[in-house]
């Protein structure tokens, strides 16, 4: 069996079997929010460790809410969505800025 783990904003986790096709979300955080199709809205993560998983057609969600477009609650959602978006993203280019200083020093010490 093969998991591949992914780092996603807002402090979820995704493990995705490659045997299964099994596709787990889990809250590493106190509460996240994540846009996921197959659930058709915003699932949100109430706790940490609240899990969302898709098999397929089948859905499951442990100590998960969905909160649907129309919903009072969904514009919060989509905006802590954004702002988890954006600080992800700030977070992985000052990585990779670093990695490049990194191999620019390696490079002209050569």
């Amino acid at each position: 069996m093969t998991v591949i783990v992914t780092k996603m904003p807002g402090g979820i986790t995704q493990l995705f079997n490659t045997e299964t096709g099994r596709i787990t979300y889990k809250c590493k955080s106190e509460s996240g929010y994540l846009l996921i199709e197959a659930f058709g809205g915003i699932v949100k993560f109430n706790q940490k460790g609240a899990m969302a998983t898709v098999t397929g057609h089948l859905t499951s969600l442990d100590s998960c809410n969905i909160i649907k477009e129309g919903d009072p609650n969904y514009k919060k959602a989509l905006t802590e969505i954004i702002n988890a978006q954006k600080q992800f993203a700030q977070c992985k280019s000052e990585i990779h800025q670093n990695e490049i200083l990194e191999l620019e020093r390696k490079l002209s010490s050569i």
